[in-house]
C-alpha cells in the first residue's frame, strides 16, 4: 500500500511519458479534497470544475519536475493553490454583507424566490444547518486576500501542517503564520454582529430561515446555537474555532443542502463581480 501523500513512482515515470490514465490515477486518492478546496476558495462550481481540469493539465505539464522529495499530495495542492489564486486576483474581493444583501434581493424577486422554493422541494434536497455554516464561512472567507484565504483553509480547514501549508504556498513559516493571524482577525471581525447562531442579536438568520422555509421531510437538523468547546472561554476566537470545527465536517461540495449553496454562490458570484466593471 502506498503512504497517504506519497505517489507510485512507476505511475509518476509513466504520466512523466505522456500517459493521461497515470495522471488521473496519481490525482484520484485526492480527487474529493481537492475539489473540496478549490470550490471552496472560488465559491462557484463551474468555476471550480474547469479549473480541476486547469489543475490536470498543469499536473501532466509539470509531473517531470516532481522528484518525490516531498509528499505528492503537497505538490498536488500547491498547483491547485497557484491556479486558484491566479483566478482570483482577477476577481473583486466580496463585501462581508454580500449574503445579506442576497437575502434582501430575493426578498423583493418573486421569481427568484419561486426559484428558490423550487429548490427546496426537490426529492433529495435537505437543509443541514451545518453545511450551510460552512456556505457562509467560504463567503466571508471570500473577503480576504486570495493569499490569506488559502492560508487559512490549507492549515485550518484541511489540516495541513504548518510547513507544508507554507511549502504549498511558496513562502516561509513566518509569513504563513502571519497570513493566518491577519486572516483570522478579519474572518472573526467580519463575524462580530453577524451570525444568530452566535449571538442572538445577530443581523443574519438565514440559518432559522431557510429551515422553516423547507417543506416538512427537508429541514434536516436544527442547530440553536453554536458554542465553543467544554472548558474554553466564550471569546470571539474560540468562536471562530467552533465555527472551523463544524466547516471541517460540512460536504459543503456534494451534501444534502448542494443544489441550494450552487445556486446561491453562482447568484453570489454574479453579483459581486460585476461591482468591478461598474
Amino acid at each position: 500500500m502506498i503512504p497517504a501523500g506519497e505517489a507510485d513512482r512507476n505511475c509518476v515515470e509513466r504520466a512523466r511519458q505522456g500517459d493521461w490514465a497515470a495522471v488521473a490515477e496519481l490525482i484520484d486518492p485526492f480527487r474529493r479534497p481537492l475539489f473540496a478546496y478549490i470550490y471552496r476558495m472560488v465559491t462557484h462550481r463551474q468555476d471550480a470544475e474547469d479549473l480541476m481540469q486547469d489543475v490536470f493539465v498543469r499536473v501532466m505539464e509539470s509531473i517531470g519536475r516532481y522528484r518525490g522529495d516531498g509528499p505528492f499530495k503537497s505538490w498536488l495542492f500547491g498547483i491547485a493553490t497557484h491556479v486558484c489564486l491566479d483566478r482570483l486576483r482577477e476577481k473583486r474581493r466580496w463585501r462581508p454583507e454580500a449574503q445579506l444583501i442576497g437575502e434582501k434581493e430575493i426578498d423583493h424577486d418573486p421569481e427568484g424566490l419561486a426559484q428558490l422554493r423550487a429548490v427546496l422541494s426537490q426529492p433529495d434536497f435537505v437543509f443541514e444547518t451545518r453545511e450551510h455554516i460552512a456556505f457562509c464561512f467560504a463567503c466571508i472567507g471570500r473577503t480576504l486576500p486570495p493569499e490569506e484565504q488559502a492560508a487559512l483553509l490549507l492549515r485550518e480547514v484541511l489540516g495541513f501542517t504548518a510547513i507544508e501549508a507554507a511549502q504549498i504556498l511558496n513562502v516561509s513559516e513566518p509569513v504563513l503564520r502571519h497570513r493566518l493571524a491577519v486572516g483570522r482577525a478579519a474572518m472573526t471581525e467580519h463575524y462580530e454582529g453577524l451570525c444568530a447562531l452566535i449571538n442572538k442579536n445577530g443581523r443574519c438568520y438565514q440559518c432559522a430561515g431557510l429551515r422553516e422555509l423547507s417543506p416538512e421531510g427537508h429541514k434536516g437538523r436544527a442547530l440553536v446555537q453554536i458554542e465553543v468547546r467544554p472548558g474554553l472561554a466564550v471569546t470571539p476566537e474560540n468562536l471562530l474555532d467552533a465555527r472551523l470545527d463544524i466547516v471541517r465536517q460540512a460536504d459543503l461540495e456534494n451534501g444534502a443542502t448542494r443544489p441550494m449553496h450552487d445556486l446561491f454562490f453562482s447568484n453570489l458570484s454574479r453579483r459581486e463581480d460585476a461591482l468591478s466593471s461598474a
